[in-house]
């Protein structure tokens, strides 16, 4: 019987425990996070999101910007900023597994898949 195909989860898991490893041998290794953005997110490179705060609508407002127009004030988007020492959040990952799959629709109109356990 082959063996099942590693799932995205179990992917991304093991690319943050290869980059650890890299980053263990370096001095500064420690001092780096990793961000994770979706493929679908057109930003550049010399490019990071940075928040603003919309008061009259009660949001946060995600805006790319160029790495040399970044000033003091800015606040750099920290959601989905993974830390790849963070061993738990691997073993974590690792062990989520779904029992069904249900067809979504996001908010945005985009079709997606919901696991539940």
């Amino acid at each position: 019987m082959p063996l099942a195909s590693p799932t995205l989860v179990e992917q991304q898991a093991d690319l943050l425990s290869d980059l650890n490893e890299v980053l263990q041998r370096h001095a500064v290794g420690g001092a780096f996070r990793l961000m994770y953005a979706p493929q679908e997110l057109d930003l550049a490179l010399d490019q990071v999101l940075v928040q603003k705060v919309d008061s009259d609508r009660g949001v946060v407002e995600l805006h790319p910007r160029k790495l040399h127009e970044i000033g003091p004030s800015d606040l750099l988007h920290e959601t989905q900023v993974i830390d790849p020492a963070d061993v738990t959040f691997g073993a974590h990952a690792r062990s989520l597994h779904g029992a069904e799959c249900y067809a979504s629709t996001r908010p945005d109109g985009t079709t997606g898949h919901l696991l539940l356990p």
